[in-house]
């Protein structure tokens, strides 16, 4: 989801940004001004206050991803509110099914244990008859913690629930089967939901504009899941090793900087890679300032684009060392992985 730069940082979670996508803030505004023309400020402020503890409570939903994947030494980029719930980017590694199922449980657990203690309290449907009592915010708070929980463990993409079923199809069949099985499913649990909408349409039940959004939304999704599977298989077809401009020229960190600007500057090469105790984790880079050095990462000459890709999405480096044998041999220019990308299918 490319948002960032239609998105508000809220604040910062154990370094992680908390976003607010635009469209959520004008839907926000939109509602209260709508209720406080029709019904008065205490209205607006009324309505205000259920948006602000619905997506108050989906943020603890994210948050609940945010600390498995932390425990589990997953990293996460940022979360991000907008107004179908929430998304927190993880930088999950291939073949970490049973992380991905730890991570995408954590959400509606939060949820669901919420509602759970309610329950508990004796707090639960039988007082939402009666919204205007001392139970008609704890009564709330169990509905649209209940609803949260229930309707994220639906097997559908993107939702927790598609993943936690993919991870698990991915460890008993493999990860392009077992994605291939959690799409399908997705796909029939979205037309099962724009099915419910008709049936609302035919009871004129104005929700079912809702119903019938929430369906399309599901359903492009999973559309798109499965290019994107198809684009991973595809690349994971294409070997790194024809592309890498080559690298003739590296050293060890005990050679002085005035040598390797000398060096890089007459060698031709984008970079000159550093080892160091018998690693190759940074390189020295011209720039117009003079010479800069930067942590590398590194691929394997012998795997395929998609490895390559799987690199470079979860960072902003401008490319990839490519090793073979313990030694670098090319330079792997993100450009030239995004030009792959766009000729894949």
């Amino acid at each position: 989801m490319k948002s960032r730069s239609f998105a508000l940082q809220l604040l910062t979670l154990a370094g992680t940004p908390v976003r607010v996508h635009w469209s959520l803030v004008a839907l926000l505004g939109i509602a209260t001004v709508g209720a406080g023309v029709l019904g008065g400020w205490r209205e607006a402020l009324r309505q205000g206050f259920w948006w602000g503890l619905l997506f108050g409570l989906v943020l603890l939903h994210e948050i609940g991803h945010l600390v498995v994947a932390r425990l589990l030494r997953v990293p996460v980029s940022s979360i991000l509110l907008w107004p179908l719930g929430g998304f927190t980017a993880v930088q999950l590694p291939a073949g970490r099914f049973g992380a991905e199922f730890a991570i995408a449980l954590a959400g509606p657990a939060v949820n669901l244990l919420i509602a759970m203690g309610l329950s508990a309290m004796g707090i639960g449907g039988g007082s939402l008859r009666s919204p205007g009592d001392r139970w008609g915010f704890w009564s709330t708070l169990w509905l649209f913690n209940l609803l949260l929980g229930v309707f994220n463990l639906l097997p559908v993409f993107p939702l927790d629930g598609g993943r936690i079923m993919r991870s698990l199809l991915a460890m008993g069949f493999g990860e392009g089967r077992g994605t291939r099985l959690a799409l399908r499913v997705g796909q029939a649990g979205a037309m099962g939901i724009g099915g419910l909408a008709v049936w609302q349409f035919m009871h004129r039940d104005p929700g079912g504009l809702v119903t019938m959004t929430v369906a399309m939304w599901l359903f492009g999704q999973t559309l798109q899941e499965a290019r994107l599977l198809r684009r991973h298989e595809h690349l994971q077809r294409i070997p790194v090793a024809p592309y890498p401009q080559p690298i003739l020229i590296a050293i060890n960190d005990r050679v002085a900087l005035p040598a390797a600007r000398r060096l890089l500057a007459h060698s031709g090469q984008p970079l000159l890679p550093v080892e160091s105790a018998g690693q190759w984790t940074e390189g020295l880079f011209l720039d117009p300032g003079g010479i800069r050095r930067r942590t590398l990462r590194i691929v394997d000459g012998e795997s395929s684009i998609a490895a390559a890709w799987s690199c470079l999405a979860r960072s902003e480096e401008p490319g990839l060392l490519v090793i073979r044998s313990g030694r670098p041999i090319g330079w792997l220019a993100r450009e030239q992985v995004e030009a792959l990308l766009q000729d894949s299918p």
